[in-house]
């Protein structure tokens, strides 16, 4: 009871006080609504900031960025099991720079193919979007530089580029039975990406737009995020990174369909190598980096490079002669958008295949001793040092 009495007067003694000070009171209520109410302010001004800051961005992107055509340069179609090709004849705009294809529907700058001339020697490259290098001029993409440096030597040689781009290894395997044995090649080589040649995802999708099962991807309507520039540019980066750490580990490879893709890939591969071997061609597998940090992609090119040297394939590895020459992957995008390779990758490539070609096609010059890529140690040396079998 003693205890009650001492609480009930502290409790009065509170109200007199209040009481006696009602400014007080009114003074604390009133600084805690000024917090909250600056507390409010300063979370518009962020983000209003953030959105000035995206809206800046978003311009400058825009600004700086040549745009594209609206129309696509593929067509798809169940008239082949490639599901997938580029309309032949046909002209697009990618990133301000023109990409034509010719009658056969391949990218060329001239309307066709000519017919084998007397004594020219005829290289055929099957391969995927790398290879066909959307948003660099023609005269500036690898194949076309691989064909102006080996006619330093040989003249008559011509390169033809039979890329098509999202093409995986069973549609390089069928371009090579539907087109490129037709055109009378007397070399074949095969562009790999071994980031994602040997996935089935975008082949299958392929055949269900054919089938009229999906809307062709030009004609899908994009989302808001997706016209967005900014959001291609960086959005898409940070949820990917924020994905990747929400799964955490990958887990176990396994019979799924990763693996489906590697088995039948693997298989249209030894199936090309079966088909030069009965027909005398000599075959070079090239395996291209992609344009993103060198060591997260030495794994898939290491499991192909077994893979090569157990069939006994030639198999060029350029991946690690991209990584010791110091050049940033960033740098050798096309822009901030797309990750796809620019002028100066399809350079070093050519420079790397050039003394390659030239060592296999030319008797004439001397082939130095060395097991397949090497690295350019020595002072002065060039990048495609080492590039003999």
């Amino acid at each position: 009871e003693a205890l009650r009495e001492l609480q009930i007067g502290d409790e009065l003694a509170g109200v007199r006080r209040g009481a006696a000070d009602p400014g007080g009171r009114a003074a604390r209520a009133g600084a805690g609504a000024r917090r909250v109410k600056t507390a409010a302010v300063n979370a518009a001004l962020l983000v209003l900031l953030a959105a000035l800051t995206a809206g800046a961005l978003e311009a400058w992107l825009r600004l700086t960025i040549a745009p594209s055509s609206g129309g696509s340069i593929f067509e798809y179609t169940d008239e082949t099991p490639r599901y997938k090709r580029m309309r032949p004849s046909a002209s697009v705009m990618t990133w301000g720079v023109e990409l034509r294809t010719n009658d056969l529907g391949f990218r060329d700058a001239a309307p066709t193919v000519p017919p084998k001339a007397p004594g020219e020697l005829r290289l055929v490259v099957l391969g995927d979007s790398l290879t066909v290098s959307a948003g660099v001029p023609h005269e500036a993409i690898y194949t076309t530089r691989l064909q102006q440096a080996l006619r330093r030597e040989r003249p008559g040689l011509r390169v033809v580029n039979l890329a098509v781009g999202g093409y995986n290894v069973l549609q390089y395997e069928m371009v090579l039975a539907e087109v490129g044995l037709g055109l009378d090649p007397d070399h074949l080589v095969v562009a790999l990406f071994p980031s994602n040649d040997f996935t089935l995802e975008a082949y299958e999708d392929n055949a269900r737009v054919a089938a009229g099962e999906r809307a062709p991807p030009a004609e899908r309507r994009p989302t808001l995020r997706e016209r967005s520039y900014a959001y291609r540019a960086w959005g898409e980066r940070i949820e990917a990174r924020l994905a990747r750490l929400a799964r955490g580990a990958p887990p176990p490879a396994g019979p799924g369909p990763h693996e489906r893709g590697w088995a039948e890939n693997w298989r249209a591969l030894e199936s090309i190598a079966r088909i030069a071997g009965e027909r005398s061609l000599p075959l070079d597998v090239v395996l291209l980096p992609g344009t993103w940090a060198f060591e997260r992609q030495r794994e898939s090119h290491a499991r192909v490079l077994a893979r090569c040297a157990a069939l006994g394939l030639e198999c060029l590895d350029l991946l690690e002669p991209f990584a010791a020459s110091g050049v940033s992957p960033a740098s050798l995008r096309l822009n901030r958008l797309d990750a796809h390779p620019n002028a100066r990758y399809n350079a070093l490539v050519a420079e790397l295949l050039a003394e390659h070609f030239a060592a296999r096609l030319s008797p004439r010059l001397p082939v130095r001793p060395g097991p397949g890529l090497g690295r350019p140690d020595q002072p002065g040396a060039s990048m495609a040092d080492g590039l003999v079998p």
